[in-house]
């Protein structure tokens, strides 16, 4: 066998080994749901679950809130990338839901409530969601916790940061309003 041969018999292998890799992985991906975004919230919805997620985690004297830590975006990308389609269905129902109890209620969209509108409202929706296991309230409540504290803004500015590797120290006494260590 010549160079010339051996050549070409190498190009059709590598040809074949990438043409058919490429058919199995296409295979075997997951169907997204079809949005805009290629997320599974349109924008709507990522900015309601960011308001929801302000609500909880709002801006304090001493941190800044869950929106300047891009907490919807977060969740969007959390939801999609790291949750089963039932809890992405789950969600996307729940917040449309939440939309029209909202409405019902206060006849206002919940980004234009006033903030102590929007915490009774939240604690009325987090009591159902206590007392039904499996509600959405759950999730959006674990992903926005989630989003906030892994976020730079969560893990240097709300809670006590240091460096690691750091000197290890047994038992450190917290002061009262100090928060905790990251």
């Amino acid at each position: 066998m010549n160079r010339r041969e051996a050549v070409r018999a190498t190009t059709l292998v590598l040809g074949g080994l990438l043409l058919t890799s490429n058919g199995l992985v296409l295979g075997c991906a997951r169907e997204q749901p079809e949005h805009a975004t290629g997320r599974v919230l349109n924008a709507g919805d990522q900015a309601l679950i960011e308001e929801i997620a302000d609500t909880l985690l709002p801006t304090t004297a001493s941190s800044p809130g869950a929106r300047a830590a891009g907490a919807g975006a977060t969740i969007n990308f959390l939801l999609t990338d790291c949750y089963e389609p039932d809890a992405q269905v789950k969600v996307v129902n729940g917040l449309k839901e939440f939309r029209k109890a909202c409405d019902a209620r206060h006849n206002a969209e919940f980004a234009s409530l006033a903030t102590p509108q929007r915490e009774q409202l939240l604690r009325e929706l987090d009591a159902t969601a206590v007392a039904a296991k499996g509600h959405y309230f759950e999730l959006v409540r674990e992903l926005a916790v989630r989003s906030y504290f892994t976020s730079e803004i969560g893990m240097t500015r709300a809670r006590r940061w240091t460096l690691v590797p750091g000197k290890w120290v047994g038992c450190v006494p917290l002061a009262p309003g100090q928060p905790a260590w990251a």
